[in-house]
């Protein structure tokens, strides 16, 4: 039989670490208190603390959702108090736990934490929830080389690698469920994305011009020649190929289902293969001349692929077919990323306006024909909500329908925005490392956007035929927006 004055012993020497973290975790450093989160129907789902380094600056942070690698919480709720343990955390030899040693350790804490309220006089008793959800990871990178993975749903971080050398400068990362690929100077490092072990560095012949983006064969560099390099991981980057492009890619690249795409400077938007490059012009799909030239770039949902010229051209396409499915004009500059999920499609202009589109259609949705004024970036969505920030930092809760207000934090504390449409987490980053999770106060756990579409961007819908369509291309009459 367990010691149950051993496991109190234990409790609260734990429990007095734990607190005097808290206490300085809850430092003037804290981006958002719980009082303020409450006022607008959010509570801090957890905090965590990453390595920054002599900039205090996070360079990037991507999340991912493996939904065919599940993990299983044991969420113990009652007396005020919530704890969840995963089937992931380590266990005293440092090996995981597994279900049933978290089922274990569950029962465990449940013990201890009756017995320390019955210590208090309280009745309340500890109930243990089991519930299963796919694995979502967030990856972060920091000037000083550092890459962590976290627990996106715990906070827990699961592993840290220090990566390149300290005289060269951070460019971005890249992640998928198998890898990460970190860029520091013209180096391109990639990690195993469930260890953060390094698999293989290669050293580029031109500079890199932004973050990577990582399919599960291959990493995808953009070059400052014009060129997106394509890494095969198996070979740990050797027989790479060039996917050349007219003009540069100034924005990361892409993957979307069975695609890599990227935007540049000239003008085009650019799709390839992402696994199938058996020479460098097997590796290209199709291409769209644009009106003007993009400075972000494109986006995918649903089978749509979407992108916005500076001009603010915005085009949505069929990703296999590669025809343009409709266009708009919004008449203001747009250097910032849109923003596409469920069917939804957002546009934040350099003016500081939020447009919102049907997706499949193009028209404004109902409600939003004139666009919202005020705010800067998207940090996340319910289903209800958006969640967006005004250009001083204030979080501001718009309903999806109407985008009407309806909650504001008022945030002195400066942060970061993490975008995220997988799920209805918001992740903020502020300037000392601190990471801190926000959820609605009644969504304990996650919501999943594209609940039909696969981490690689292919829907359970009925999509259209992958047989060649009319060259929607063909056309060299530079007036048209579609020619080239």
């Amino acid at each position: 039989m367990r010691s149950l004055h051993w496991l109190m012993s234990v409790s609260m020497i734990v429990g007095l670490a734990v607190g005097l973290a808290a206490g300085l975790a809850a430092s003037d450093d804290k981006i958002v208190s719980d009082v303020q989160a409450r006022q607008a129907g959010l509570t801090v789902h957890w905090s965590t603390q990453i390595q920054f380094g002599v900039q205090n600056k996070l360079v990037s942070a991507e999340l991912v959702v493996d939904e065919n690698d599940a993990i299983t919480y044991f969420e113990l709720v009652g007396g005020g108090r919530r704890e969840v343990i995963s089937d992931r955390d380590l266990g005293p030899d440092g090996k995981v736990l597994g279900v049933a040693g978290a089922e274990l350790r569950a029962k465990d804490r449940k013990e201890v934490i009756e017995a320390e309220l019955r210590f208090r006089d309280s009745s309340d008793t500890i109930e243990i929830r089991q519930y299963t959800i796919p694995q979502a990871t967030l990856f972060t990178l920091t000037d000083g080389g550092s890459v962590q993975a976290i627990n996106a749903e715990t906070g827990n971080i699961l592993w840290t690698n220090q990566i390149g050398n300290p005289k060269y400068p951070v460019i971005g990362l890249g992640a998928s469920k198998q890898h990460v690929a970190v860029v520091r100077g013209s180096r391109v490092y990639c990690l195993d994305a469930k260890n953060g072990h390094l698999l293989f560095e290669y050293q580029c012949n031109h500079a890199v011009m932004n973050s990577p983006a990582v399919s599960e064969q291959t990493v995808f560099v953009p070059l400052n020649n014009g060129a997106l390099m394509a890494l095969p991981i198996a070979t740990k980057g050797a027989g790479t190929l060039p996917l050349n492009a007219v003009g540069v890619a100034y924005a990361p690249p892409m993957i979307a289902g069975r695609f890599v795409i990227w935007t540049t400077d000239a003008g085009y938007l650019m799709v390839g293969y992402k696994d199938s490059m058996n020479d460098m012009e097997g590796g290209m799909k199709y291409r769209l001349r644009a009106t003007g030239r993009f400075i972000s770039g494109p986006v995918a949902s649903n089978g749509r692929l979407f992108a916005v010229t500076y001009k603010g051209y915005v085009y949505a396409l069929d990703d296999r077919r590669g025809n343009v499915l409709w266009n708009f004009a919004i008449g203001e500059h747009v250097s910032r990323r849109l923003v596409a999920f469920d069917n939804s499609l957002l546009v934040f202009t350099d003016n500081n306006k939020l447009f919102h589109f049907d997706a499949a259609t193009g028209q404004l949705v109902s409600g939003w024909e004139e666009p919202r004024r005020n705010l800067a970036g998207f940090l996340g969505a319910s289903r209800e909500r958006f969640y967006t920030r005004d250009p001083i930092g204030n979080i501001v809760a718009l309903d999806r329908g109407t985008g009407s207000e309806m909650g504001r934090i008022n945030s002195k504390a400066k942060f970061v925005e993490i975008r995220n449409t997988l799920t209805d987490r918001l992740y903020l980053c502020n300037e000392t490392g601190l990471v801190q999770c926000l959820r609605e106060i009644n969504s304990v756990r996650p919501f999943f956007h594209d609940a039909q579409e696969s981490a690689t961007g292919e829907s359970g819908e009925k999509r259209p035929s992958d047989r060649p369509a009319a060259d929607p291309f063909g056309a060299k009459d530079d007036a048209n927006p579609f020619g080239g």
